[in-house]
This record gives structure tokens, sequence and C-alpha cells, in this order.
């Protein structure tokens, strides 16, 4: 074989892997074992792609590439969310680690056009086409005998607590793989009315459709039609979706929120009838449908780049008929399949799978929809020819500096998954440590912040709770103090990195109120994060309550009225608020509205309820009747119970919620 030749051989049998590995590829070493292996497999392979095709480049001596009518779409959505990401995500790395954001988009398009060089052959084109359809079909095996509930009963299987469910898949969430079996049913089916004469082939075809069609019908029921309702899972509404979507759009109508940004659009935007719905307590990170949350997250722009996508498909299975057709017609499925679900991470790998060997069809072939072309600066048939080694110089330094940070970001993942496991273990000293060293190693990602400012809050609160019979020794003051101002400047450093993150805020406003008992001016810092986290979540009647919970500590009986009765406008059914209201009108000794109050709380509870036994029996006490006393769960706006530090820690006021705070910058 020609040294020409074995570059683009290399990368197509490294692509034929990973079209394999995909849907079934999952690894237990992060925090998330399915989408986020499956996203850095893909940038891995994408990276090695593009070397190998600037190595194809240089020696073949041009640079030759295939041109498709997908590949202006993908070029334009790609860049949809280069811009976006850019312009308007507020964390830019966040984009590039998380599943299914920018990162995962740019890795697929650099696959599509490096793998559309790669395949060159029929044979090629049927091996892809294979292996697609085998992996799905082995996916859906392995969700038969898992929901049959005889895998969890293998020893071994049993013995590993993620194997151990039937409902575990690979895919991860079974909606994920349900999208998947929905494309590959729609491949088989075209393939299998293709066939005109009864062979092994086909055989295999009609096995593999069926195990997808049992698998499909297994996972629909379970989450669509049982009774299970803890199975089915919780859809944004299309109304709020599109409520949200325009008001996203009144910002930033163009390039929208940002990718990986809709938690953040979700919190700000949301309509106040939300809060009616049974969903109201949850925060979604994804529209209804992916059109809405495209036109959320990258604006008109990555809406039209994806529409722009979606005609290109349709009018090029018009055009090419049969040539194309099960790829084409599987693409048209993920499509139509997006009107009524999210987009998965796996789900958009498959959709640009399809799209590879949809355009390796065309062009196998001999479709004109497909041409390959030579880009010359100078005459390439020159042994010095300039264009392929200056563009494998281009990609080199694009891939090399890529791969080092991705790797990064990764080892930084598998630390902090280290420190999870230490901390389900209590053991604080490697969790302290681990968590050090995964910020260490990735700098930039809030999750990480987040988790070290608690662990430094719980341990300061074990020392503090823990003294020598003589009292706190000074240098144990010292040692809570340091680890005090720690966990404050941790989660001020990660709501700097996420600022539209209220999540961030909410930990920071947690930490502070944690240090009621324990340091000087705590009290207002804490009144100050919730009004910011309000601001990010303004139509949250949680955020009221524990706003006006820290007011009822201080005994600001008014202000504690306040914010509990906004909770109670924004939720007019959520029982707690009035609860609150109640207790606090009673501090203030209005009691009749104290009264009102309770009995709007027992109105909203459920009469065999231990909550509804103990707001009776307030109410009896209000009414000067004897009650008999019940346990209960609703909770009532009192301190903390956190160690007393006296005298109160002395902490610097650049802790304060207000001071600036300089976190690394976003690279």
């Amino acid at each position: 074989m020609k040294l020409a030749a074995v570059f683009p051989k290399i990368g197509f049998f490294l692509f034929l892997t990973l079209v394999f590995l995909t849907p079934l590829f999952f690894l237990p070493f992060t925090p998330d074992f399915y989408e986020f292996p499956k996203h850095f497999l893909i940038i891995t392979v994408s990276l090695i792609s593009l070397l190998l095709l600037g190595l194809t480049f240089v020696t073949e001596r041009q640079v030759r590439l295939t041109f498709s009518p997908f590949s202006l779409p993908v070029l334009t959505l790609i860049t949809s969310f280069i811009l976006s990401t850019f312009f308007k995500a507020p964390n830019r790395l966040d984009t590039f680690l998380d599943p299914g954001q920018t990162g995962t988009y740019l890795a697929l398009g650099l696959l599509f056009f490096c793998a559309v060089n790669f395949i060159r052959t029929k044979k090629e084109v049927d091996l892809l086409a294979h292996a697609f359809t085998s992996s799905v079909a082995l996916l859906s095996l392995i969700t038969i005998i898992w929901s049959s509930g005889l895998a969890p009963k293998i020893p071994l299987i049993s013995s590993i607590q993620y194997l151990a469910s039937n409902v575990w898949s690979p895919a991860g969430l079974p909606l994920s793989a349900l999208s998947v079996f929905i494309a590959a049913l729609v491949f088989l089916a075209v393939q299998l009315l293709k066939e005109k004469n009864f062979h092994p082939k086909s055989v295999l075809l009609a096995v593999s459709f069926a195990l997808i069609l049992v698998a499909t019908g297994i996972l629909s029921y379970r989450l669509f039609a049982s009774p299970d309702n803890a199975s089915r899972p919780a859809f944004l509404s299309y109304r709020a979706s599109w409520a949200i979507a325009l008001e996203a759009l009144k910002i930033s109508p163009l390039l929208g929120v940002g990718p990986g940004s809709y938690p953040a659009a979700f919190t700000q935007y949301r309509p106040i009838a939300f809060n009616l719905t049974p969903q109201w307590d949850l925060r979604f990170t994804t529209a209804g449908n992916y059109y809405l949350h495209l036109l959320t997250t990258l604006g008109a722009v990555g809406l039209a780049a994806y529409l722009f996508l979606v005609l290109r498909v349709y009018t090029t299975l018009a055009k090419t008929k049969t040539i194309a057709s099960p790829a084409l017609a599987a693409i048209l499925a993920v499509f139509i399949s997006q009107l009524f679900l999210p987009a998965y991470l796996i789900s958009t790998a498959v959709l640009f799978f399809l799209l590879i060997l949809a355009v390796a069809a065309l062009k196998t072939g001999g479709s004109s929809v497909v041409h390959e072309s030579n880009i010359d600066i100078v005459a390439t048939n020159s042994s010095t020819a300039i264009l392929p080694i200056l563009t494998l110089v281009i990609i080199t330094s694009l891939a090399i500096p890529s791969a080092y940070f991705a790797a990064r970001a990764y080892a930084a993942e598998v630390k902090f998954q280290k420190a999870l496991r230490f901390a389900a273990a209590n053991d604080g000293k490697n969790t302290y440590d681990i968590l050090i060293s995964a910020i260490a190693t990735n700098p930039y990602r809030d999750t990480y912040r987040i988790a070290y400012s608690q662990t430094n809050l719980l341990i300061a609160n074990s020392l503090a709770a823990n003294p020598t019979p003589a009292g706190l020794t000074d240098a144990d003051r010292n040692t809570i103090t340091q680890l005090v101002q720690q966990a404050i400047r941790e989660a001020k450093n990660a709501a700097a990195l996420n600022p539209t993150k209220v999540a961030n805020l909410e930990n920071l406003a947690g930490i502070y109120r944690n240090l009621l008992n324990f340091a000087q001016g705590a009290d207002a810092w804490t009144l100050a994060s919730y009004r910011q986290a309000i601001v990010l979540d303004p139509v949250n009647p949680n955020l009221r309550i524990a706003l006006g919970g820290v007011y009822f500590a201080q005994k600001n009986w008014d202000e504690a009225i306040r914010w509990f009765q906004t909770a109670t406008d924004l939720k007019p059914d959520l029982a707690n608020a009035h609860y609150n209201l109640s207790a606090a009108l009673r501090e203030k000794g209005e009691l009749l509205r104290a009264v009102s109050s309770l009995e709007a709380t027992i109105n909203l509870l459920d009469k065999s309820s231990a909550d509804y036994t103990k707001a009776a029996q307030e109410l009896a006490d209000l009414n000067a009747t004897p009650a008999t006393p019940a346990a209960s769960q609703l909770t009532r706006p009192e301190p903390l119970p956190t160690p007393i530090v006296k005298p109160p820690l002395e902490l610097d006021q650049s802790l304060s919620p207000e001071a600036p705070t300089t976190p690394p910058s976003n690279p």
C-alpha cells in the first residue's frame, strides 16, 4: 500500500471504531459516567482525524476536500456556536467541556469534514452502516436484558452499584437510548424495503430491526405509559419554553444567551405561571424541544443555521431518491423527534454519523451533488507544494494545545470524582486534598469551587462543634478562621466564574448563612447574597422564604413578613410560604392575620399528613385551644443549628459579596 493511502485508511478505521463505540461507551471514572466520556471520546478521535487529514494532504501533495450539500449548513451551525460562545457564554471553557455544547459540535464538525475525505469506496460505506446497526442492536439487546431483571441478578453485576438497576443502559438516560433507537429503526426500515432478494444480509437486518423495535417498545412503555410515575421524564412545557425563548430574544436576538446557558435563561425568564405547575421546583437545563432550545441559546442565527441543515437534508433526499435514502431518512427522523425531545449528546453524534454516511454513500455512488475539489495556491503537483505543508503546520498548532487542555480537563474530572467518593466515605482530609488538586488542574470549573467551599465549611463546623474542655484555643480559632475565609473565597470564585448561575449565588448565601453564629457581619452578607440570587431567579418563592428566614432570625418582623408575603404572592398554593408568614405575623403580634395565614396553610395540606396535624395544633394554640403535638416537616424560619463561636470571628471585609472578586479569567 502506498504511503498516501495509509493515512486515509487509518482515519477510516478510527471513525468506524467511533461509530460502533459511541452508543455503548461509558467509563465510571468521572461524575458523569455516560455523556462526558462519550464527549471526550469524540473530541479525541476528531483531533487525531484532523492530524491524519493533514498528513494525507502532505503525502498526496494536495489539499483535496469533499464538498456536499451539507458542508455549508454544518459550517454555518458550527460558526454560530463559536460566535455565541465567545460573545454570550458567561464561562466559555464550560461550553467546550460540557457534553452537547460547543465542544461537542466543533468536534463533530471536524469529524464531518475529515471522515468524508477518508471514506473512498462502497465497501467502506457498507462497513460503516454495519457498524452503526450492530452497535444499536447490541444496545437494544442490553436494554432488553436489563429491563427483564435478569442481568441485575448475576452476582458479578449486582456487586457493582450502578449496574444493579434494571433501568441501566450504557447510553445513559433512557431518552438518550430512545432517540437513537428511533433513528436506527427508520434507517433499517428503509434498508429492508430496498432489499429485493432474501440473503444473509437481509436476515441480519431483520434481526437487528426486531431487537431495536422490542427495545423501543419497552422504553416507550416505561417512559410514557407505565403506572410508575417516577420513571417518567419531566419535560418543560412548550408554552414555558416559548415564553423563555421570547424573553431571551429581547435581550440577545441574534446569538441568544450562549451555549450551555439555558439553565440561567430558565431561572431568569420563566413565566410566573410556571409556579402553578407540578414541576415548579425543578430547574430545567433544556427547552421542551431542541428547536426552542437553539432559539434560546444560539438565537436566530443558530436556529436558522439548523433549519438550513434540515432543508438541505430534505431536498437532497428528494433529489437522490435511493442512493443514500436510509441515512437521509434516518436524519429526518432525528429532526422530527427533536420537535418532541431535547437533543442529547448521543443523538447529536448519531445525527452527524448519519450525515457522514449519507455524504459517503452519495460520493461513492457517483451522485453529482457531491464532488471533490483541490485547493491550490501553487502548483500542487510539485514535490515542494506549499499548501499541504502549511495546512499540516496549522492543524498541528491547533490540535496539540487542544489535546493538552482536553487531557487536563478530563484529569480534573477524574480527580473530582475521587473527591466525591472520599466525601461519601466521610474522609474529609482526602476530600480536601484532592479537591485542591482538581482545582489546580482545571481552575475554571465552578463546580469544583463549590465543592471545595462546602468542604472547608464542614471542616470548620466540625472543629467549632468539638472544642477542647477549656474551649477553643487560639490555634483552633486561627484554623477555623482560615477555613471559613477559604470557604467564602471559593464560593465567591464560583459565582465570579459563572455569574448567571443562580446555584452559585445560592451556595454563597448558604455559606454566609451557616456563619451567622460564627462571624461578625455574616447576617448582612447573607442578605446581600440572597438579594443577588433573587435578581437571577425573580419568580422563585423559596429564595424569598430563605431571605425572610434571615430577617426572622434577626427579629426584623416587618422585613420577614414582606418577603414571606411575596413568596405567597408568587406561589399562592405553597403551604410553607403561608406557614412562615403566619409565624412572622404571630411574632409581631398580628394574631388575626397569623390565624388567616395558618388557615391557608391547613387548606393546602393533606389531612392525613403530619404537617396538617402540626399546623392544626398551632392554629388551636393561636385560638387558645389545646391540641396534641405531632411530628412535622414544615420548616420554621429559625437560625440554623450551627456551632456558636464566642467571641465571633472577625473576617476580612474583602470576603463580603459586594467586594470585587478576581478569579481565574476565562481562557
